[in-house]
């Protein structure tokens, strides 16, 4: 899905600032809003829970090394090869994903763990911001483990997956992923959508809870 999307125009329509100070970057990176949003720029969906900063040609070998797949494009074709998929179980290492929206535009990369069935993966979506620390690109991002598949009218092909209510499992996946890959100098965390827990949790769009410590992890 990567291939439908002109970075350099992304760049030069939205400009780019550029932070220098770790300090401001902490706090720019706090004030990302908390969660993905409908396509207008409203609502709260799922938790926007991690952050990428660097080079992409350093960022995206280090999660292909550790297994993840890129997805394709949502076509006839790929949805056609779902919808059997979800009726044989089978598995669909690069199945395409639904579209999340955040800064008006659905993902511009989506990425995906696969397991032996079509109903569970790890997955996640990119987007890359209009911010560059010291000079290295920062890719907001979204992160969550399928653990099952149901059928829903709000698809063209009909299905949707379900995820773990425990969205930070998954964050904390991409942690061990990402430092294995000894492709990370640095990791913390700061503030974003907030603590929910299973008694109070919050919701998405398709009204799943989740719940959380309201971290979002930061890799460098």
């Amino acid at each position: 899905d990567y291939k439908r999307v002109d970075f350099e125009k992304l760049r030069s329509d939205n400009g780019v600032v550029n932070i220098e100070d770790e300090e401001e970057l902490h706090g720019a990176l706090e004030n990302v809003p908390c969660c993905t949003q409908k396509k207008d720029g409203s609502g709260r969906n799922d938790p926007i829970n991690f952050i990428l900063i660097g080079d992409t040609d350093d960022i995206f070998p280090a999660l292909i090394y550790r297994g993840w797949d890129v997805t394709e494009p949502i076509t006839f074709s790929s949805g056609l090869r779902a919808f059997k998929s979800f009726l044989s179980g089978a598995r669909y290492r690069t199945s395409p994903m639904s579209s999340l929206y955040f800064y008006k535009r659905h993902q511009d990369i989506g990425l995906q763990k696969a397991r032996s069935t079509i109903h569970e993966r790890n997955h996640l979506r990119l987007w890359l911001s209009p911010m560059k620390y010291r000079g290295k690109d920062i890719w907001i991002g979204a992160i969550s483990r399928d653990i099952g598949s149901y059928f829903t009218w709000r698809t063209w092909w009909g299905t949707a997956h379900a995820i773990d209510p425990d969205v930070d499992e998954a964050r904390e996946c991409l942690m061990r992923d990402l430092v294995v890959s000894q492709a990370v100098s640095k990791v913390g965390y700061v503030d974003g959508v907030g603590i929910a827990t299973q008694d109070n949790p919050h919701r998405n769009f398709m009204n799943q809870p989740y719940w959380t410590d309201g971290k979002r992890a930061v890799f460098l």
